[in-house]
């Protein structure tokens, strides 16, 4: 409020120079050139009024016009004037403030005249959008017209300097011992590293040679053994399971293994199962297919092993690699001492003069210590360690453009040290490093158009491929490169215009940001490759047995090293993100601390991963364990048990897996601050009410496990369940089904199933029992039969079958038409009915021929014939 009046914003207080003042500099030039002796006297007699007008007249002070005053102070004449020209400004000073008092001060007599308002002028509202974006803008503005009249006093001030270092014989002598200094610190140096480095040539090849072969080694061992080293064991793994499959399961679709009895010998044969029903172009779709998962599982693996392949040659490349290195840092070693000594035994050289020859030794180093780094990492020669995957072309493109930008950087910032050290001042520095930064940032475009068509290849998607994604890498890849220069571009302007030191700092980030990244990768070549080693590791030359043991070991850790290698890559680029935003000024490790939300995050992450990782680990070894023990039982020779595990098999893995997933998912829902009682009690509800719901069912499975696991049957067994009979055809979870003799399918739920009659569990009894007339000689006959069973036992088709000699227990009974002898012969399970029904036959045979009277059931009435009379 000034005068019963608002002023808009930003609207200082603007100072005005006294006319008589500038009627004065106009008749005096020497005035002019001491506005910066009258801006320093002005501070310090009106701080508070004059303070914001003194800096803009002076800007900033240099030593180009500190001499000016002091020239001005020593000539008489033009003191003088200066005196005069302050005496004029304290007057005028003093005049002004009385005059601004009268003016603020209304006049009694005109108090009562009604003078006509003023337009009241609405300001913009303070603390708005608009305001902030125009004082913004106009900040940027200022900013920028303050660094291009930098720039142009420095670009003005670089001729005198130039003339007043050429006309003083002492700037003269300076930069003559500055220059050299360099000249026998670079003679001397280069002339040293180059001896040294041509002894170390011989070793340096040697190295590269021993690369070369030991490379070309693994290439043939891994073409013999496989991409990977656990091929072998793999593939022994899934040729005893194809085995398994094969003992246990039918060949074809819609058939089914029943074991069977013909003639005395147990045969396995398959058996059509809803023959009508199956669609015969089923197969040929299956056929169709099953190639595509199997394709996407190669290309899978493939991917996997070039992973796998290329940490390998990483950690073989890695030895000579930084042997390479160390050689390669030995003649830089040598010339940085050669460097040190000479400065030290040049005794009369000045200290801005050894500054100034500093600085041009520590950018050479800097930039001979950079090649090295990125010969390291990019190698041409495919020896070094490879951080980023690139064709030798682009390697030597990446190699040379990398010299000349750290070249351009080092020597650029060298040389505008060193003119601020030889009395250039500030700004002349300033205006230096600018210049250098925009050559260094126009050489990246230049690189960055060099490498458009590789970069754009990259980014493009493969042929025929649709969908939003696609057509985002497809626009992407015809822009990318005009969008990185305009931000390169975009980025030299903030800092150059900006920032002060903008680009010694601009080289600071990128160097901080790349080495980050560069020890990141590192990081990941070792971890990741000692990851492979302990999970594949290497070629072995066990025994065909200890490859087999070890076989279910491998598999396992195939299994479980994709997602330990996620999980340590993933933990690797977090911790790579959290370095870089520590590195580029946020404080990214205080957002872990104790208290913090990052650190509950941190902690709930790292408790889920834990508890998933264990899970899996559980899950995985339970597999294993099973399909170890169907393989062990499959080898020798128990197909039936391997076959029921199998049908157990499904049932265990799903309750594996809630209870997994309960257990994981609580874990989970616990750590992020759910609170998980209501779920429990929730899930309890839900729980007994299917149970009352699905009682029968809940019996079935509970039978049906029971069953199982105490080995009631197995498939082609001949069963009595429920009343009903067959030869056990299939084993579910929940139902039995059981083929009949007619050839009928019957299927019995678990529930129903109170008893069962099993007839194929080791021992199977054949009857004997057979009746004879009154007329027949007992003895005589129990005779022939025990003769019969000793026959039988010897004949070789049936003598792995019978367990025991016939053993006749006597007569069994009598009636009024026949005698009936018993007995029986102890035989094994699976030749039951074949000796009972051979041992019938035979007893036929030998009693007709032996005349022993087989009785007849049927009564015969015998009438006798009386004599005619």
């Amino acid at each position: 409020m000034r005068n019963g009046h608002q002023v808009p914003l930003n609207s200082a207080p603007r100072f005005s120079l006294p006319q008589g003042l500038i009627r004065l500099m106009h008749r005096s030039r020497s005035s002019i050139l001491c506005i910066p002796l009258i801006a320093v006297l002005l501070q310090m007699a009106a701080p508070v009024q004059a303070q914001s007008e003194s800096s803009h007249l002076s800007g900033d002070v240099s030593r180009q016009d500190a001499r000016r005053a002091v020239e001005v102070l020593e000539d008489e004449g033009r003191r003088a004037d200066v005196l005069a020209t302050l005496r004029v400004i304290a007057g005028d000073a003093a005049v002004a403030p009385a005059a601004d008092d009268t003016e603020g001060e209304p006049a009694p007599a005109e108090a009562p005249v009604a003078a006509e308002p003023e337009p009241v002028i609405t300001p913009l509202e303070e603390g708005g959008l608009i305001a902030r974006m125009l004082g913004q803008v106009g900040r940027w503005a200022d900013g920028l017209g303050q660094q291009v009249g930098q720039v142009k006093d420095a670009l003005l001030e670089l001729p005198a300097w130039f003339d007043s270092i050429f006309r003083s014989q002492a700037e003269r002598a300076l930069l003559v011992d500055a220059l050299i200094a360099l000249a026998v610190v670079f003679v001397l140096g280069l002339l040293v590293e180059w001896a040294l480095r041509r002894l170390l040539r011989r070793p340096c090849l040697a190295l590269q040679e021993h690369a070369r072969q030991v490379e070309e080694r693994a290439r043939v061992a891994e073409v013999v053994e496989g991409s990977l080293p656990g091929q072998q064991q793999t593939g022994q793994i899934d040729a005893e399971r194809a085995a398994v499959a094969a003992a246990t399961q039918p060949e074809q679709p819609g058939v089914a293994l029943v074991q069977t009895i013909r003639d005395g010998v147990e045969r396995v044969e398959a058996i059509p199962i809803n023959a009508p029903e199956q669609n015969v172009a089923e197969p040929d779709r299956s056929a169709v297919a099953e190639p595509a998962p199997t394709e996407r599982k190669a290309k899978a693996k493939a991917r996997r092993d070039g992973r796998v392949s290329e940490h390998r040659g990483a950690l073989r490349h890695l030895p000579f690699a930084l042997g390479i290195f160390l050689l390669d840092l030995l003649p830089l070693a040598l010339f940085f001492c050669v460097a040190a000594l000479v400065m030290h035994l040049y005794p009369s050289l000045d200290e801005r003069a050894r500054e100034a020859a500093g600085v041009f030794i520590l950018a050479y180093l800097f930039t001979r210590l950079s090649m090295a780094v990125v010969r390291l990492l990019i190698s041409p020669s495919g020896y070094g360690l490879r951080v980023f995957r690139l064709s030798g072309e682009t390697s030597r493109l990446l190699n040379h453009w990398a010299l000349y930008f750290v070249a351009l950087a080092a020597f650029g910032i060298a040389v505008a040290d060193a003119l601020q050290t030889l009395g250039g001042g500030a700004a002349g520095r300033t205006a230096i490093l600018k210049f250098v930064s925009l050559l260094a940032h126009l050489m990246i475009v230049m690189l960055i158009f060099r490498l458009r068509r590789p970069v754009r290849d990259a980014i493009a998607p493969k042929a025929g491929s649709s969908g939003p994604l696609a057509t985002l890498r497809h626009w992407a890849a015809q822009i990318w490169a005009i969008a990185a220069a305009v931000f390169v571009m975009g980025m030299w302007v903030v800092w150059a215009l900006g920032v002060e030191n903008g680009f010694p700092r601009l080289i600071e980030f990128i160097g901080v940001t790349g080495g980050i990244v560069v020890l990141g990768r590192l990081a990941a070549v070792l971890l990741l490759g000692a990851l492979e080693r302990g999970f594949v590791g290497g070629p072995s030359d066990e025994s065909d047995a200890a490859q087999a043991a070890n076989g279910m070991r491998s598999r396992l850790a195939e299994q479980l090293y994709p997602l330990v290698r996620w999980l340590m890559s993933v933990l690797i680029a977090v911790c790579v993100l959290v370095a870089l935003f520590q590195a580029w000024g946020f404080d990214a490790i205080g957002w872990f601390a104790a208290g913090t939300i990052g650190r509950s995050l941190a902690s709930a992450a790292i408790t889920i991963v834990v508890a998933v990782i264990l899970a899996l680990v559980v899950w995985q070894l339970t597999n294993a364990v099973l399909e170890r023990r169907i393989a062990r039982w499959s080898e020798s020779g128990e197909l039936m048990r391997a076959a029921r595990l199998r049908t157990l098999l499904p049932m265990l893995r799903t309750g594996l897996m809630i209870v997994i997933l309960l257990i994981v998912g609580m874990t989970a829902l616990s750590e992020i601050g759910i609170n998980t009682t209501p779920l429990l009690a929730g899930a309890s509800i839900i729980g007994v009410a299917l149970g009352f719901g699905s009682q029968k069912l809940v019996q079935d499975f509970i039978t049906g496990i029971f069953l199982l696991m105490e080995n009631a049957m197995q498939v082609g067994d001949w069963v009595t369940v429920a009343g009903v009979s067959g030869t056990v055809e299939n084993l579910s979870i929940r139902t039995v089904r059981l083929r009949a003799g007619d050839g009928s399918l019957h299927i019995v739920p678990f529930s129903s199933v109170s008893t069962v009659n099993n007839t194929n569990r080791g021992i199977g009894n054949a009857a004997v029992r057979i009746s004879v007339g009154y007329d027949t000689d007992i003895d005589q006959a129990i005779a022939e039969l025990k003769k019969i069973g000793a026959e039988l036992r010897a004949d070789p088709a049936f003598a792995d079958l019978i367990i025991d000699d016939l053993a006749v227990w006597g007569v069994d009974s009598v009636d009024g038409s026949m005698v009936t002898l018993a007995g029986q012969m102890r035989c094994v399970d699976k030749g039951r009915w074949g000796v009972q029904r051979e041992f019938n036959r035979r007893i036929f045979e030998h009693f007709r021929e032996l005349g022993i009277q087989i009785a007849d059931p049927r009564e015969r009435f015998m009438m006798a014939q009386e004599p005619m009379a």
